[in-house]
C-alpha cells in the first residue's frame, strides 16, 4: 500500500544524522564568526567572556511597507546575534563587540543589550542560539 505525498512520517534524527547536521553547521559558520565579549554580572562583580558567535547588524527597514498593525514600521532589533547552543545568556548585562575582556575594552566599544535568546535548529533542544540585540548608547 503506497502512501499519499504529504502524510509520511518524519524520519527521526539518529546520532549519526545529528553529528552530520552539526558538522554541515560549523563549517557553513566558519570564517563568518567574531569575538565579542559577554558581560555577566553576578553579586556586584562582572565577568568578561569572549565567544565566537555571528552578528548581523539590522541596517535598515523598508518604510513603504507598513508594521502589521498599520503603523510606521520600526525597528524590533538592532542586530541579530548567531551564537553556539552551549552560551549561557543567564546574567548576561551586555555584549560588546570588542576582543578585549576588561572593563576599558568594553567601555570603549560598540555594546548591545539582550531583547530575546531563542534557541533554534532541526535537532530537538536546538543547534544554535539566535540573540535579538538592542544597540546601548
Amino acid at each position: 500500500m503506497k502512501s499519499r505525498p504529504g502524510s509520511r512520517r518524519p524520519m527521526p534524527l539518529d546520532n549519526r544524522k545529528r553529528a552530520h547536521i552539526l558538522a554541515l553547521q560549523a563549517r557553513a559558520q566558519s570564517g563568518r564568526q567574531k569575538t565579542v565579549i559577554f558581560v555577566y554580572q553576578s553579586g556586584g562583580s562582572y565577568s568578561y567572556q569572549s565567544v565566537n558567535v555571528i552578528l548581523r547588524p539590522q541596517a535598515s527597514i523598508e518604510r513603504q511597507i507598513p508594521a502589521r498593525d498599520g503603523q510606521v514600521p520600526r525597528l524590533v532589533y538592532d542586530a541579530l546575534l548567531l551564537a553556539p547552543l552551549n552560551t549561557s545568556f543567564t546574567g548576561v548585562v551586555m555584549i560588546a563587540d570588542t576582543t578585549t575582556a576588561s572593563a576599558a575594552g568594553v567601555q570603549a566599544a560598540r555594546k548591545y543589550q539582550v531583547v530575546e535568546a531563542i534557541p533554534t535548529g532541526i535537532v530537538p533542544g536546538g543547534t544554535r542560539v539566535y540573540a535579538y540585540l538592542r544597540h546601548i548608547m
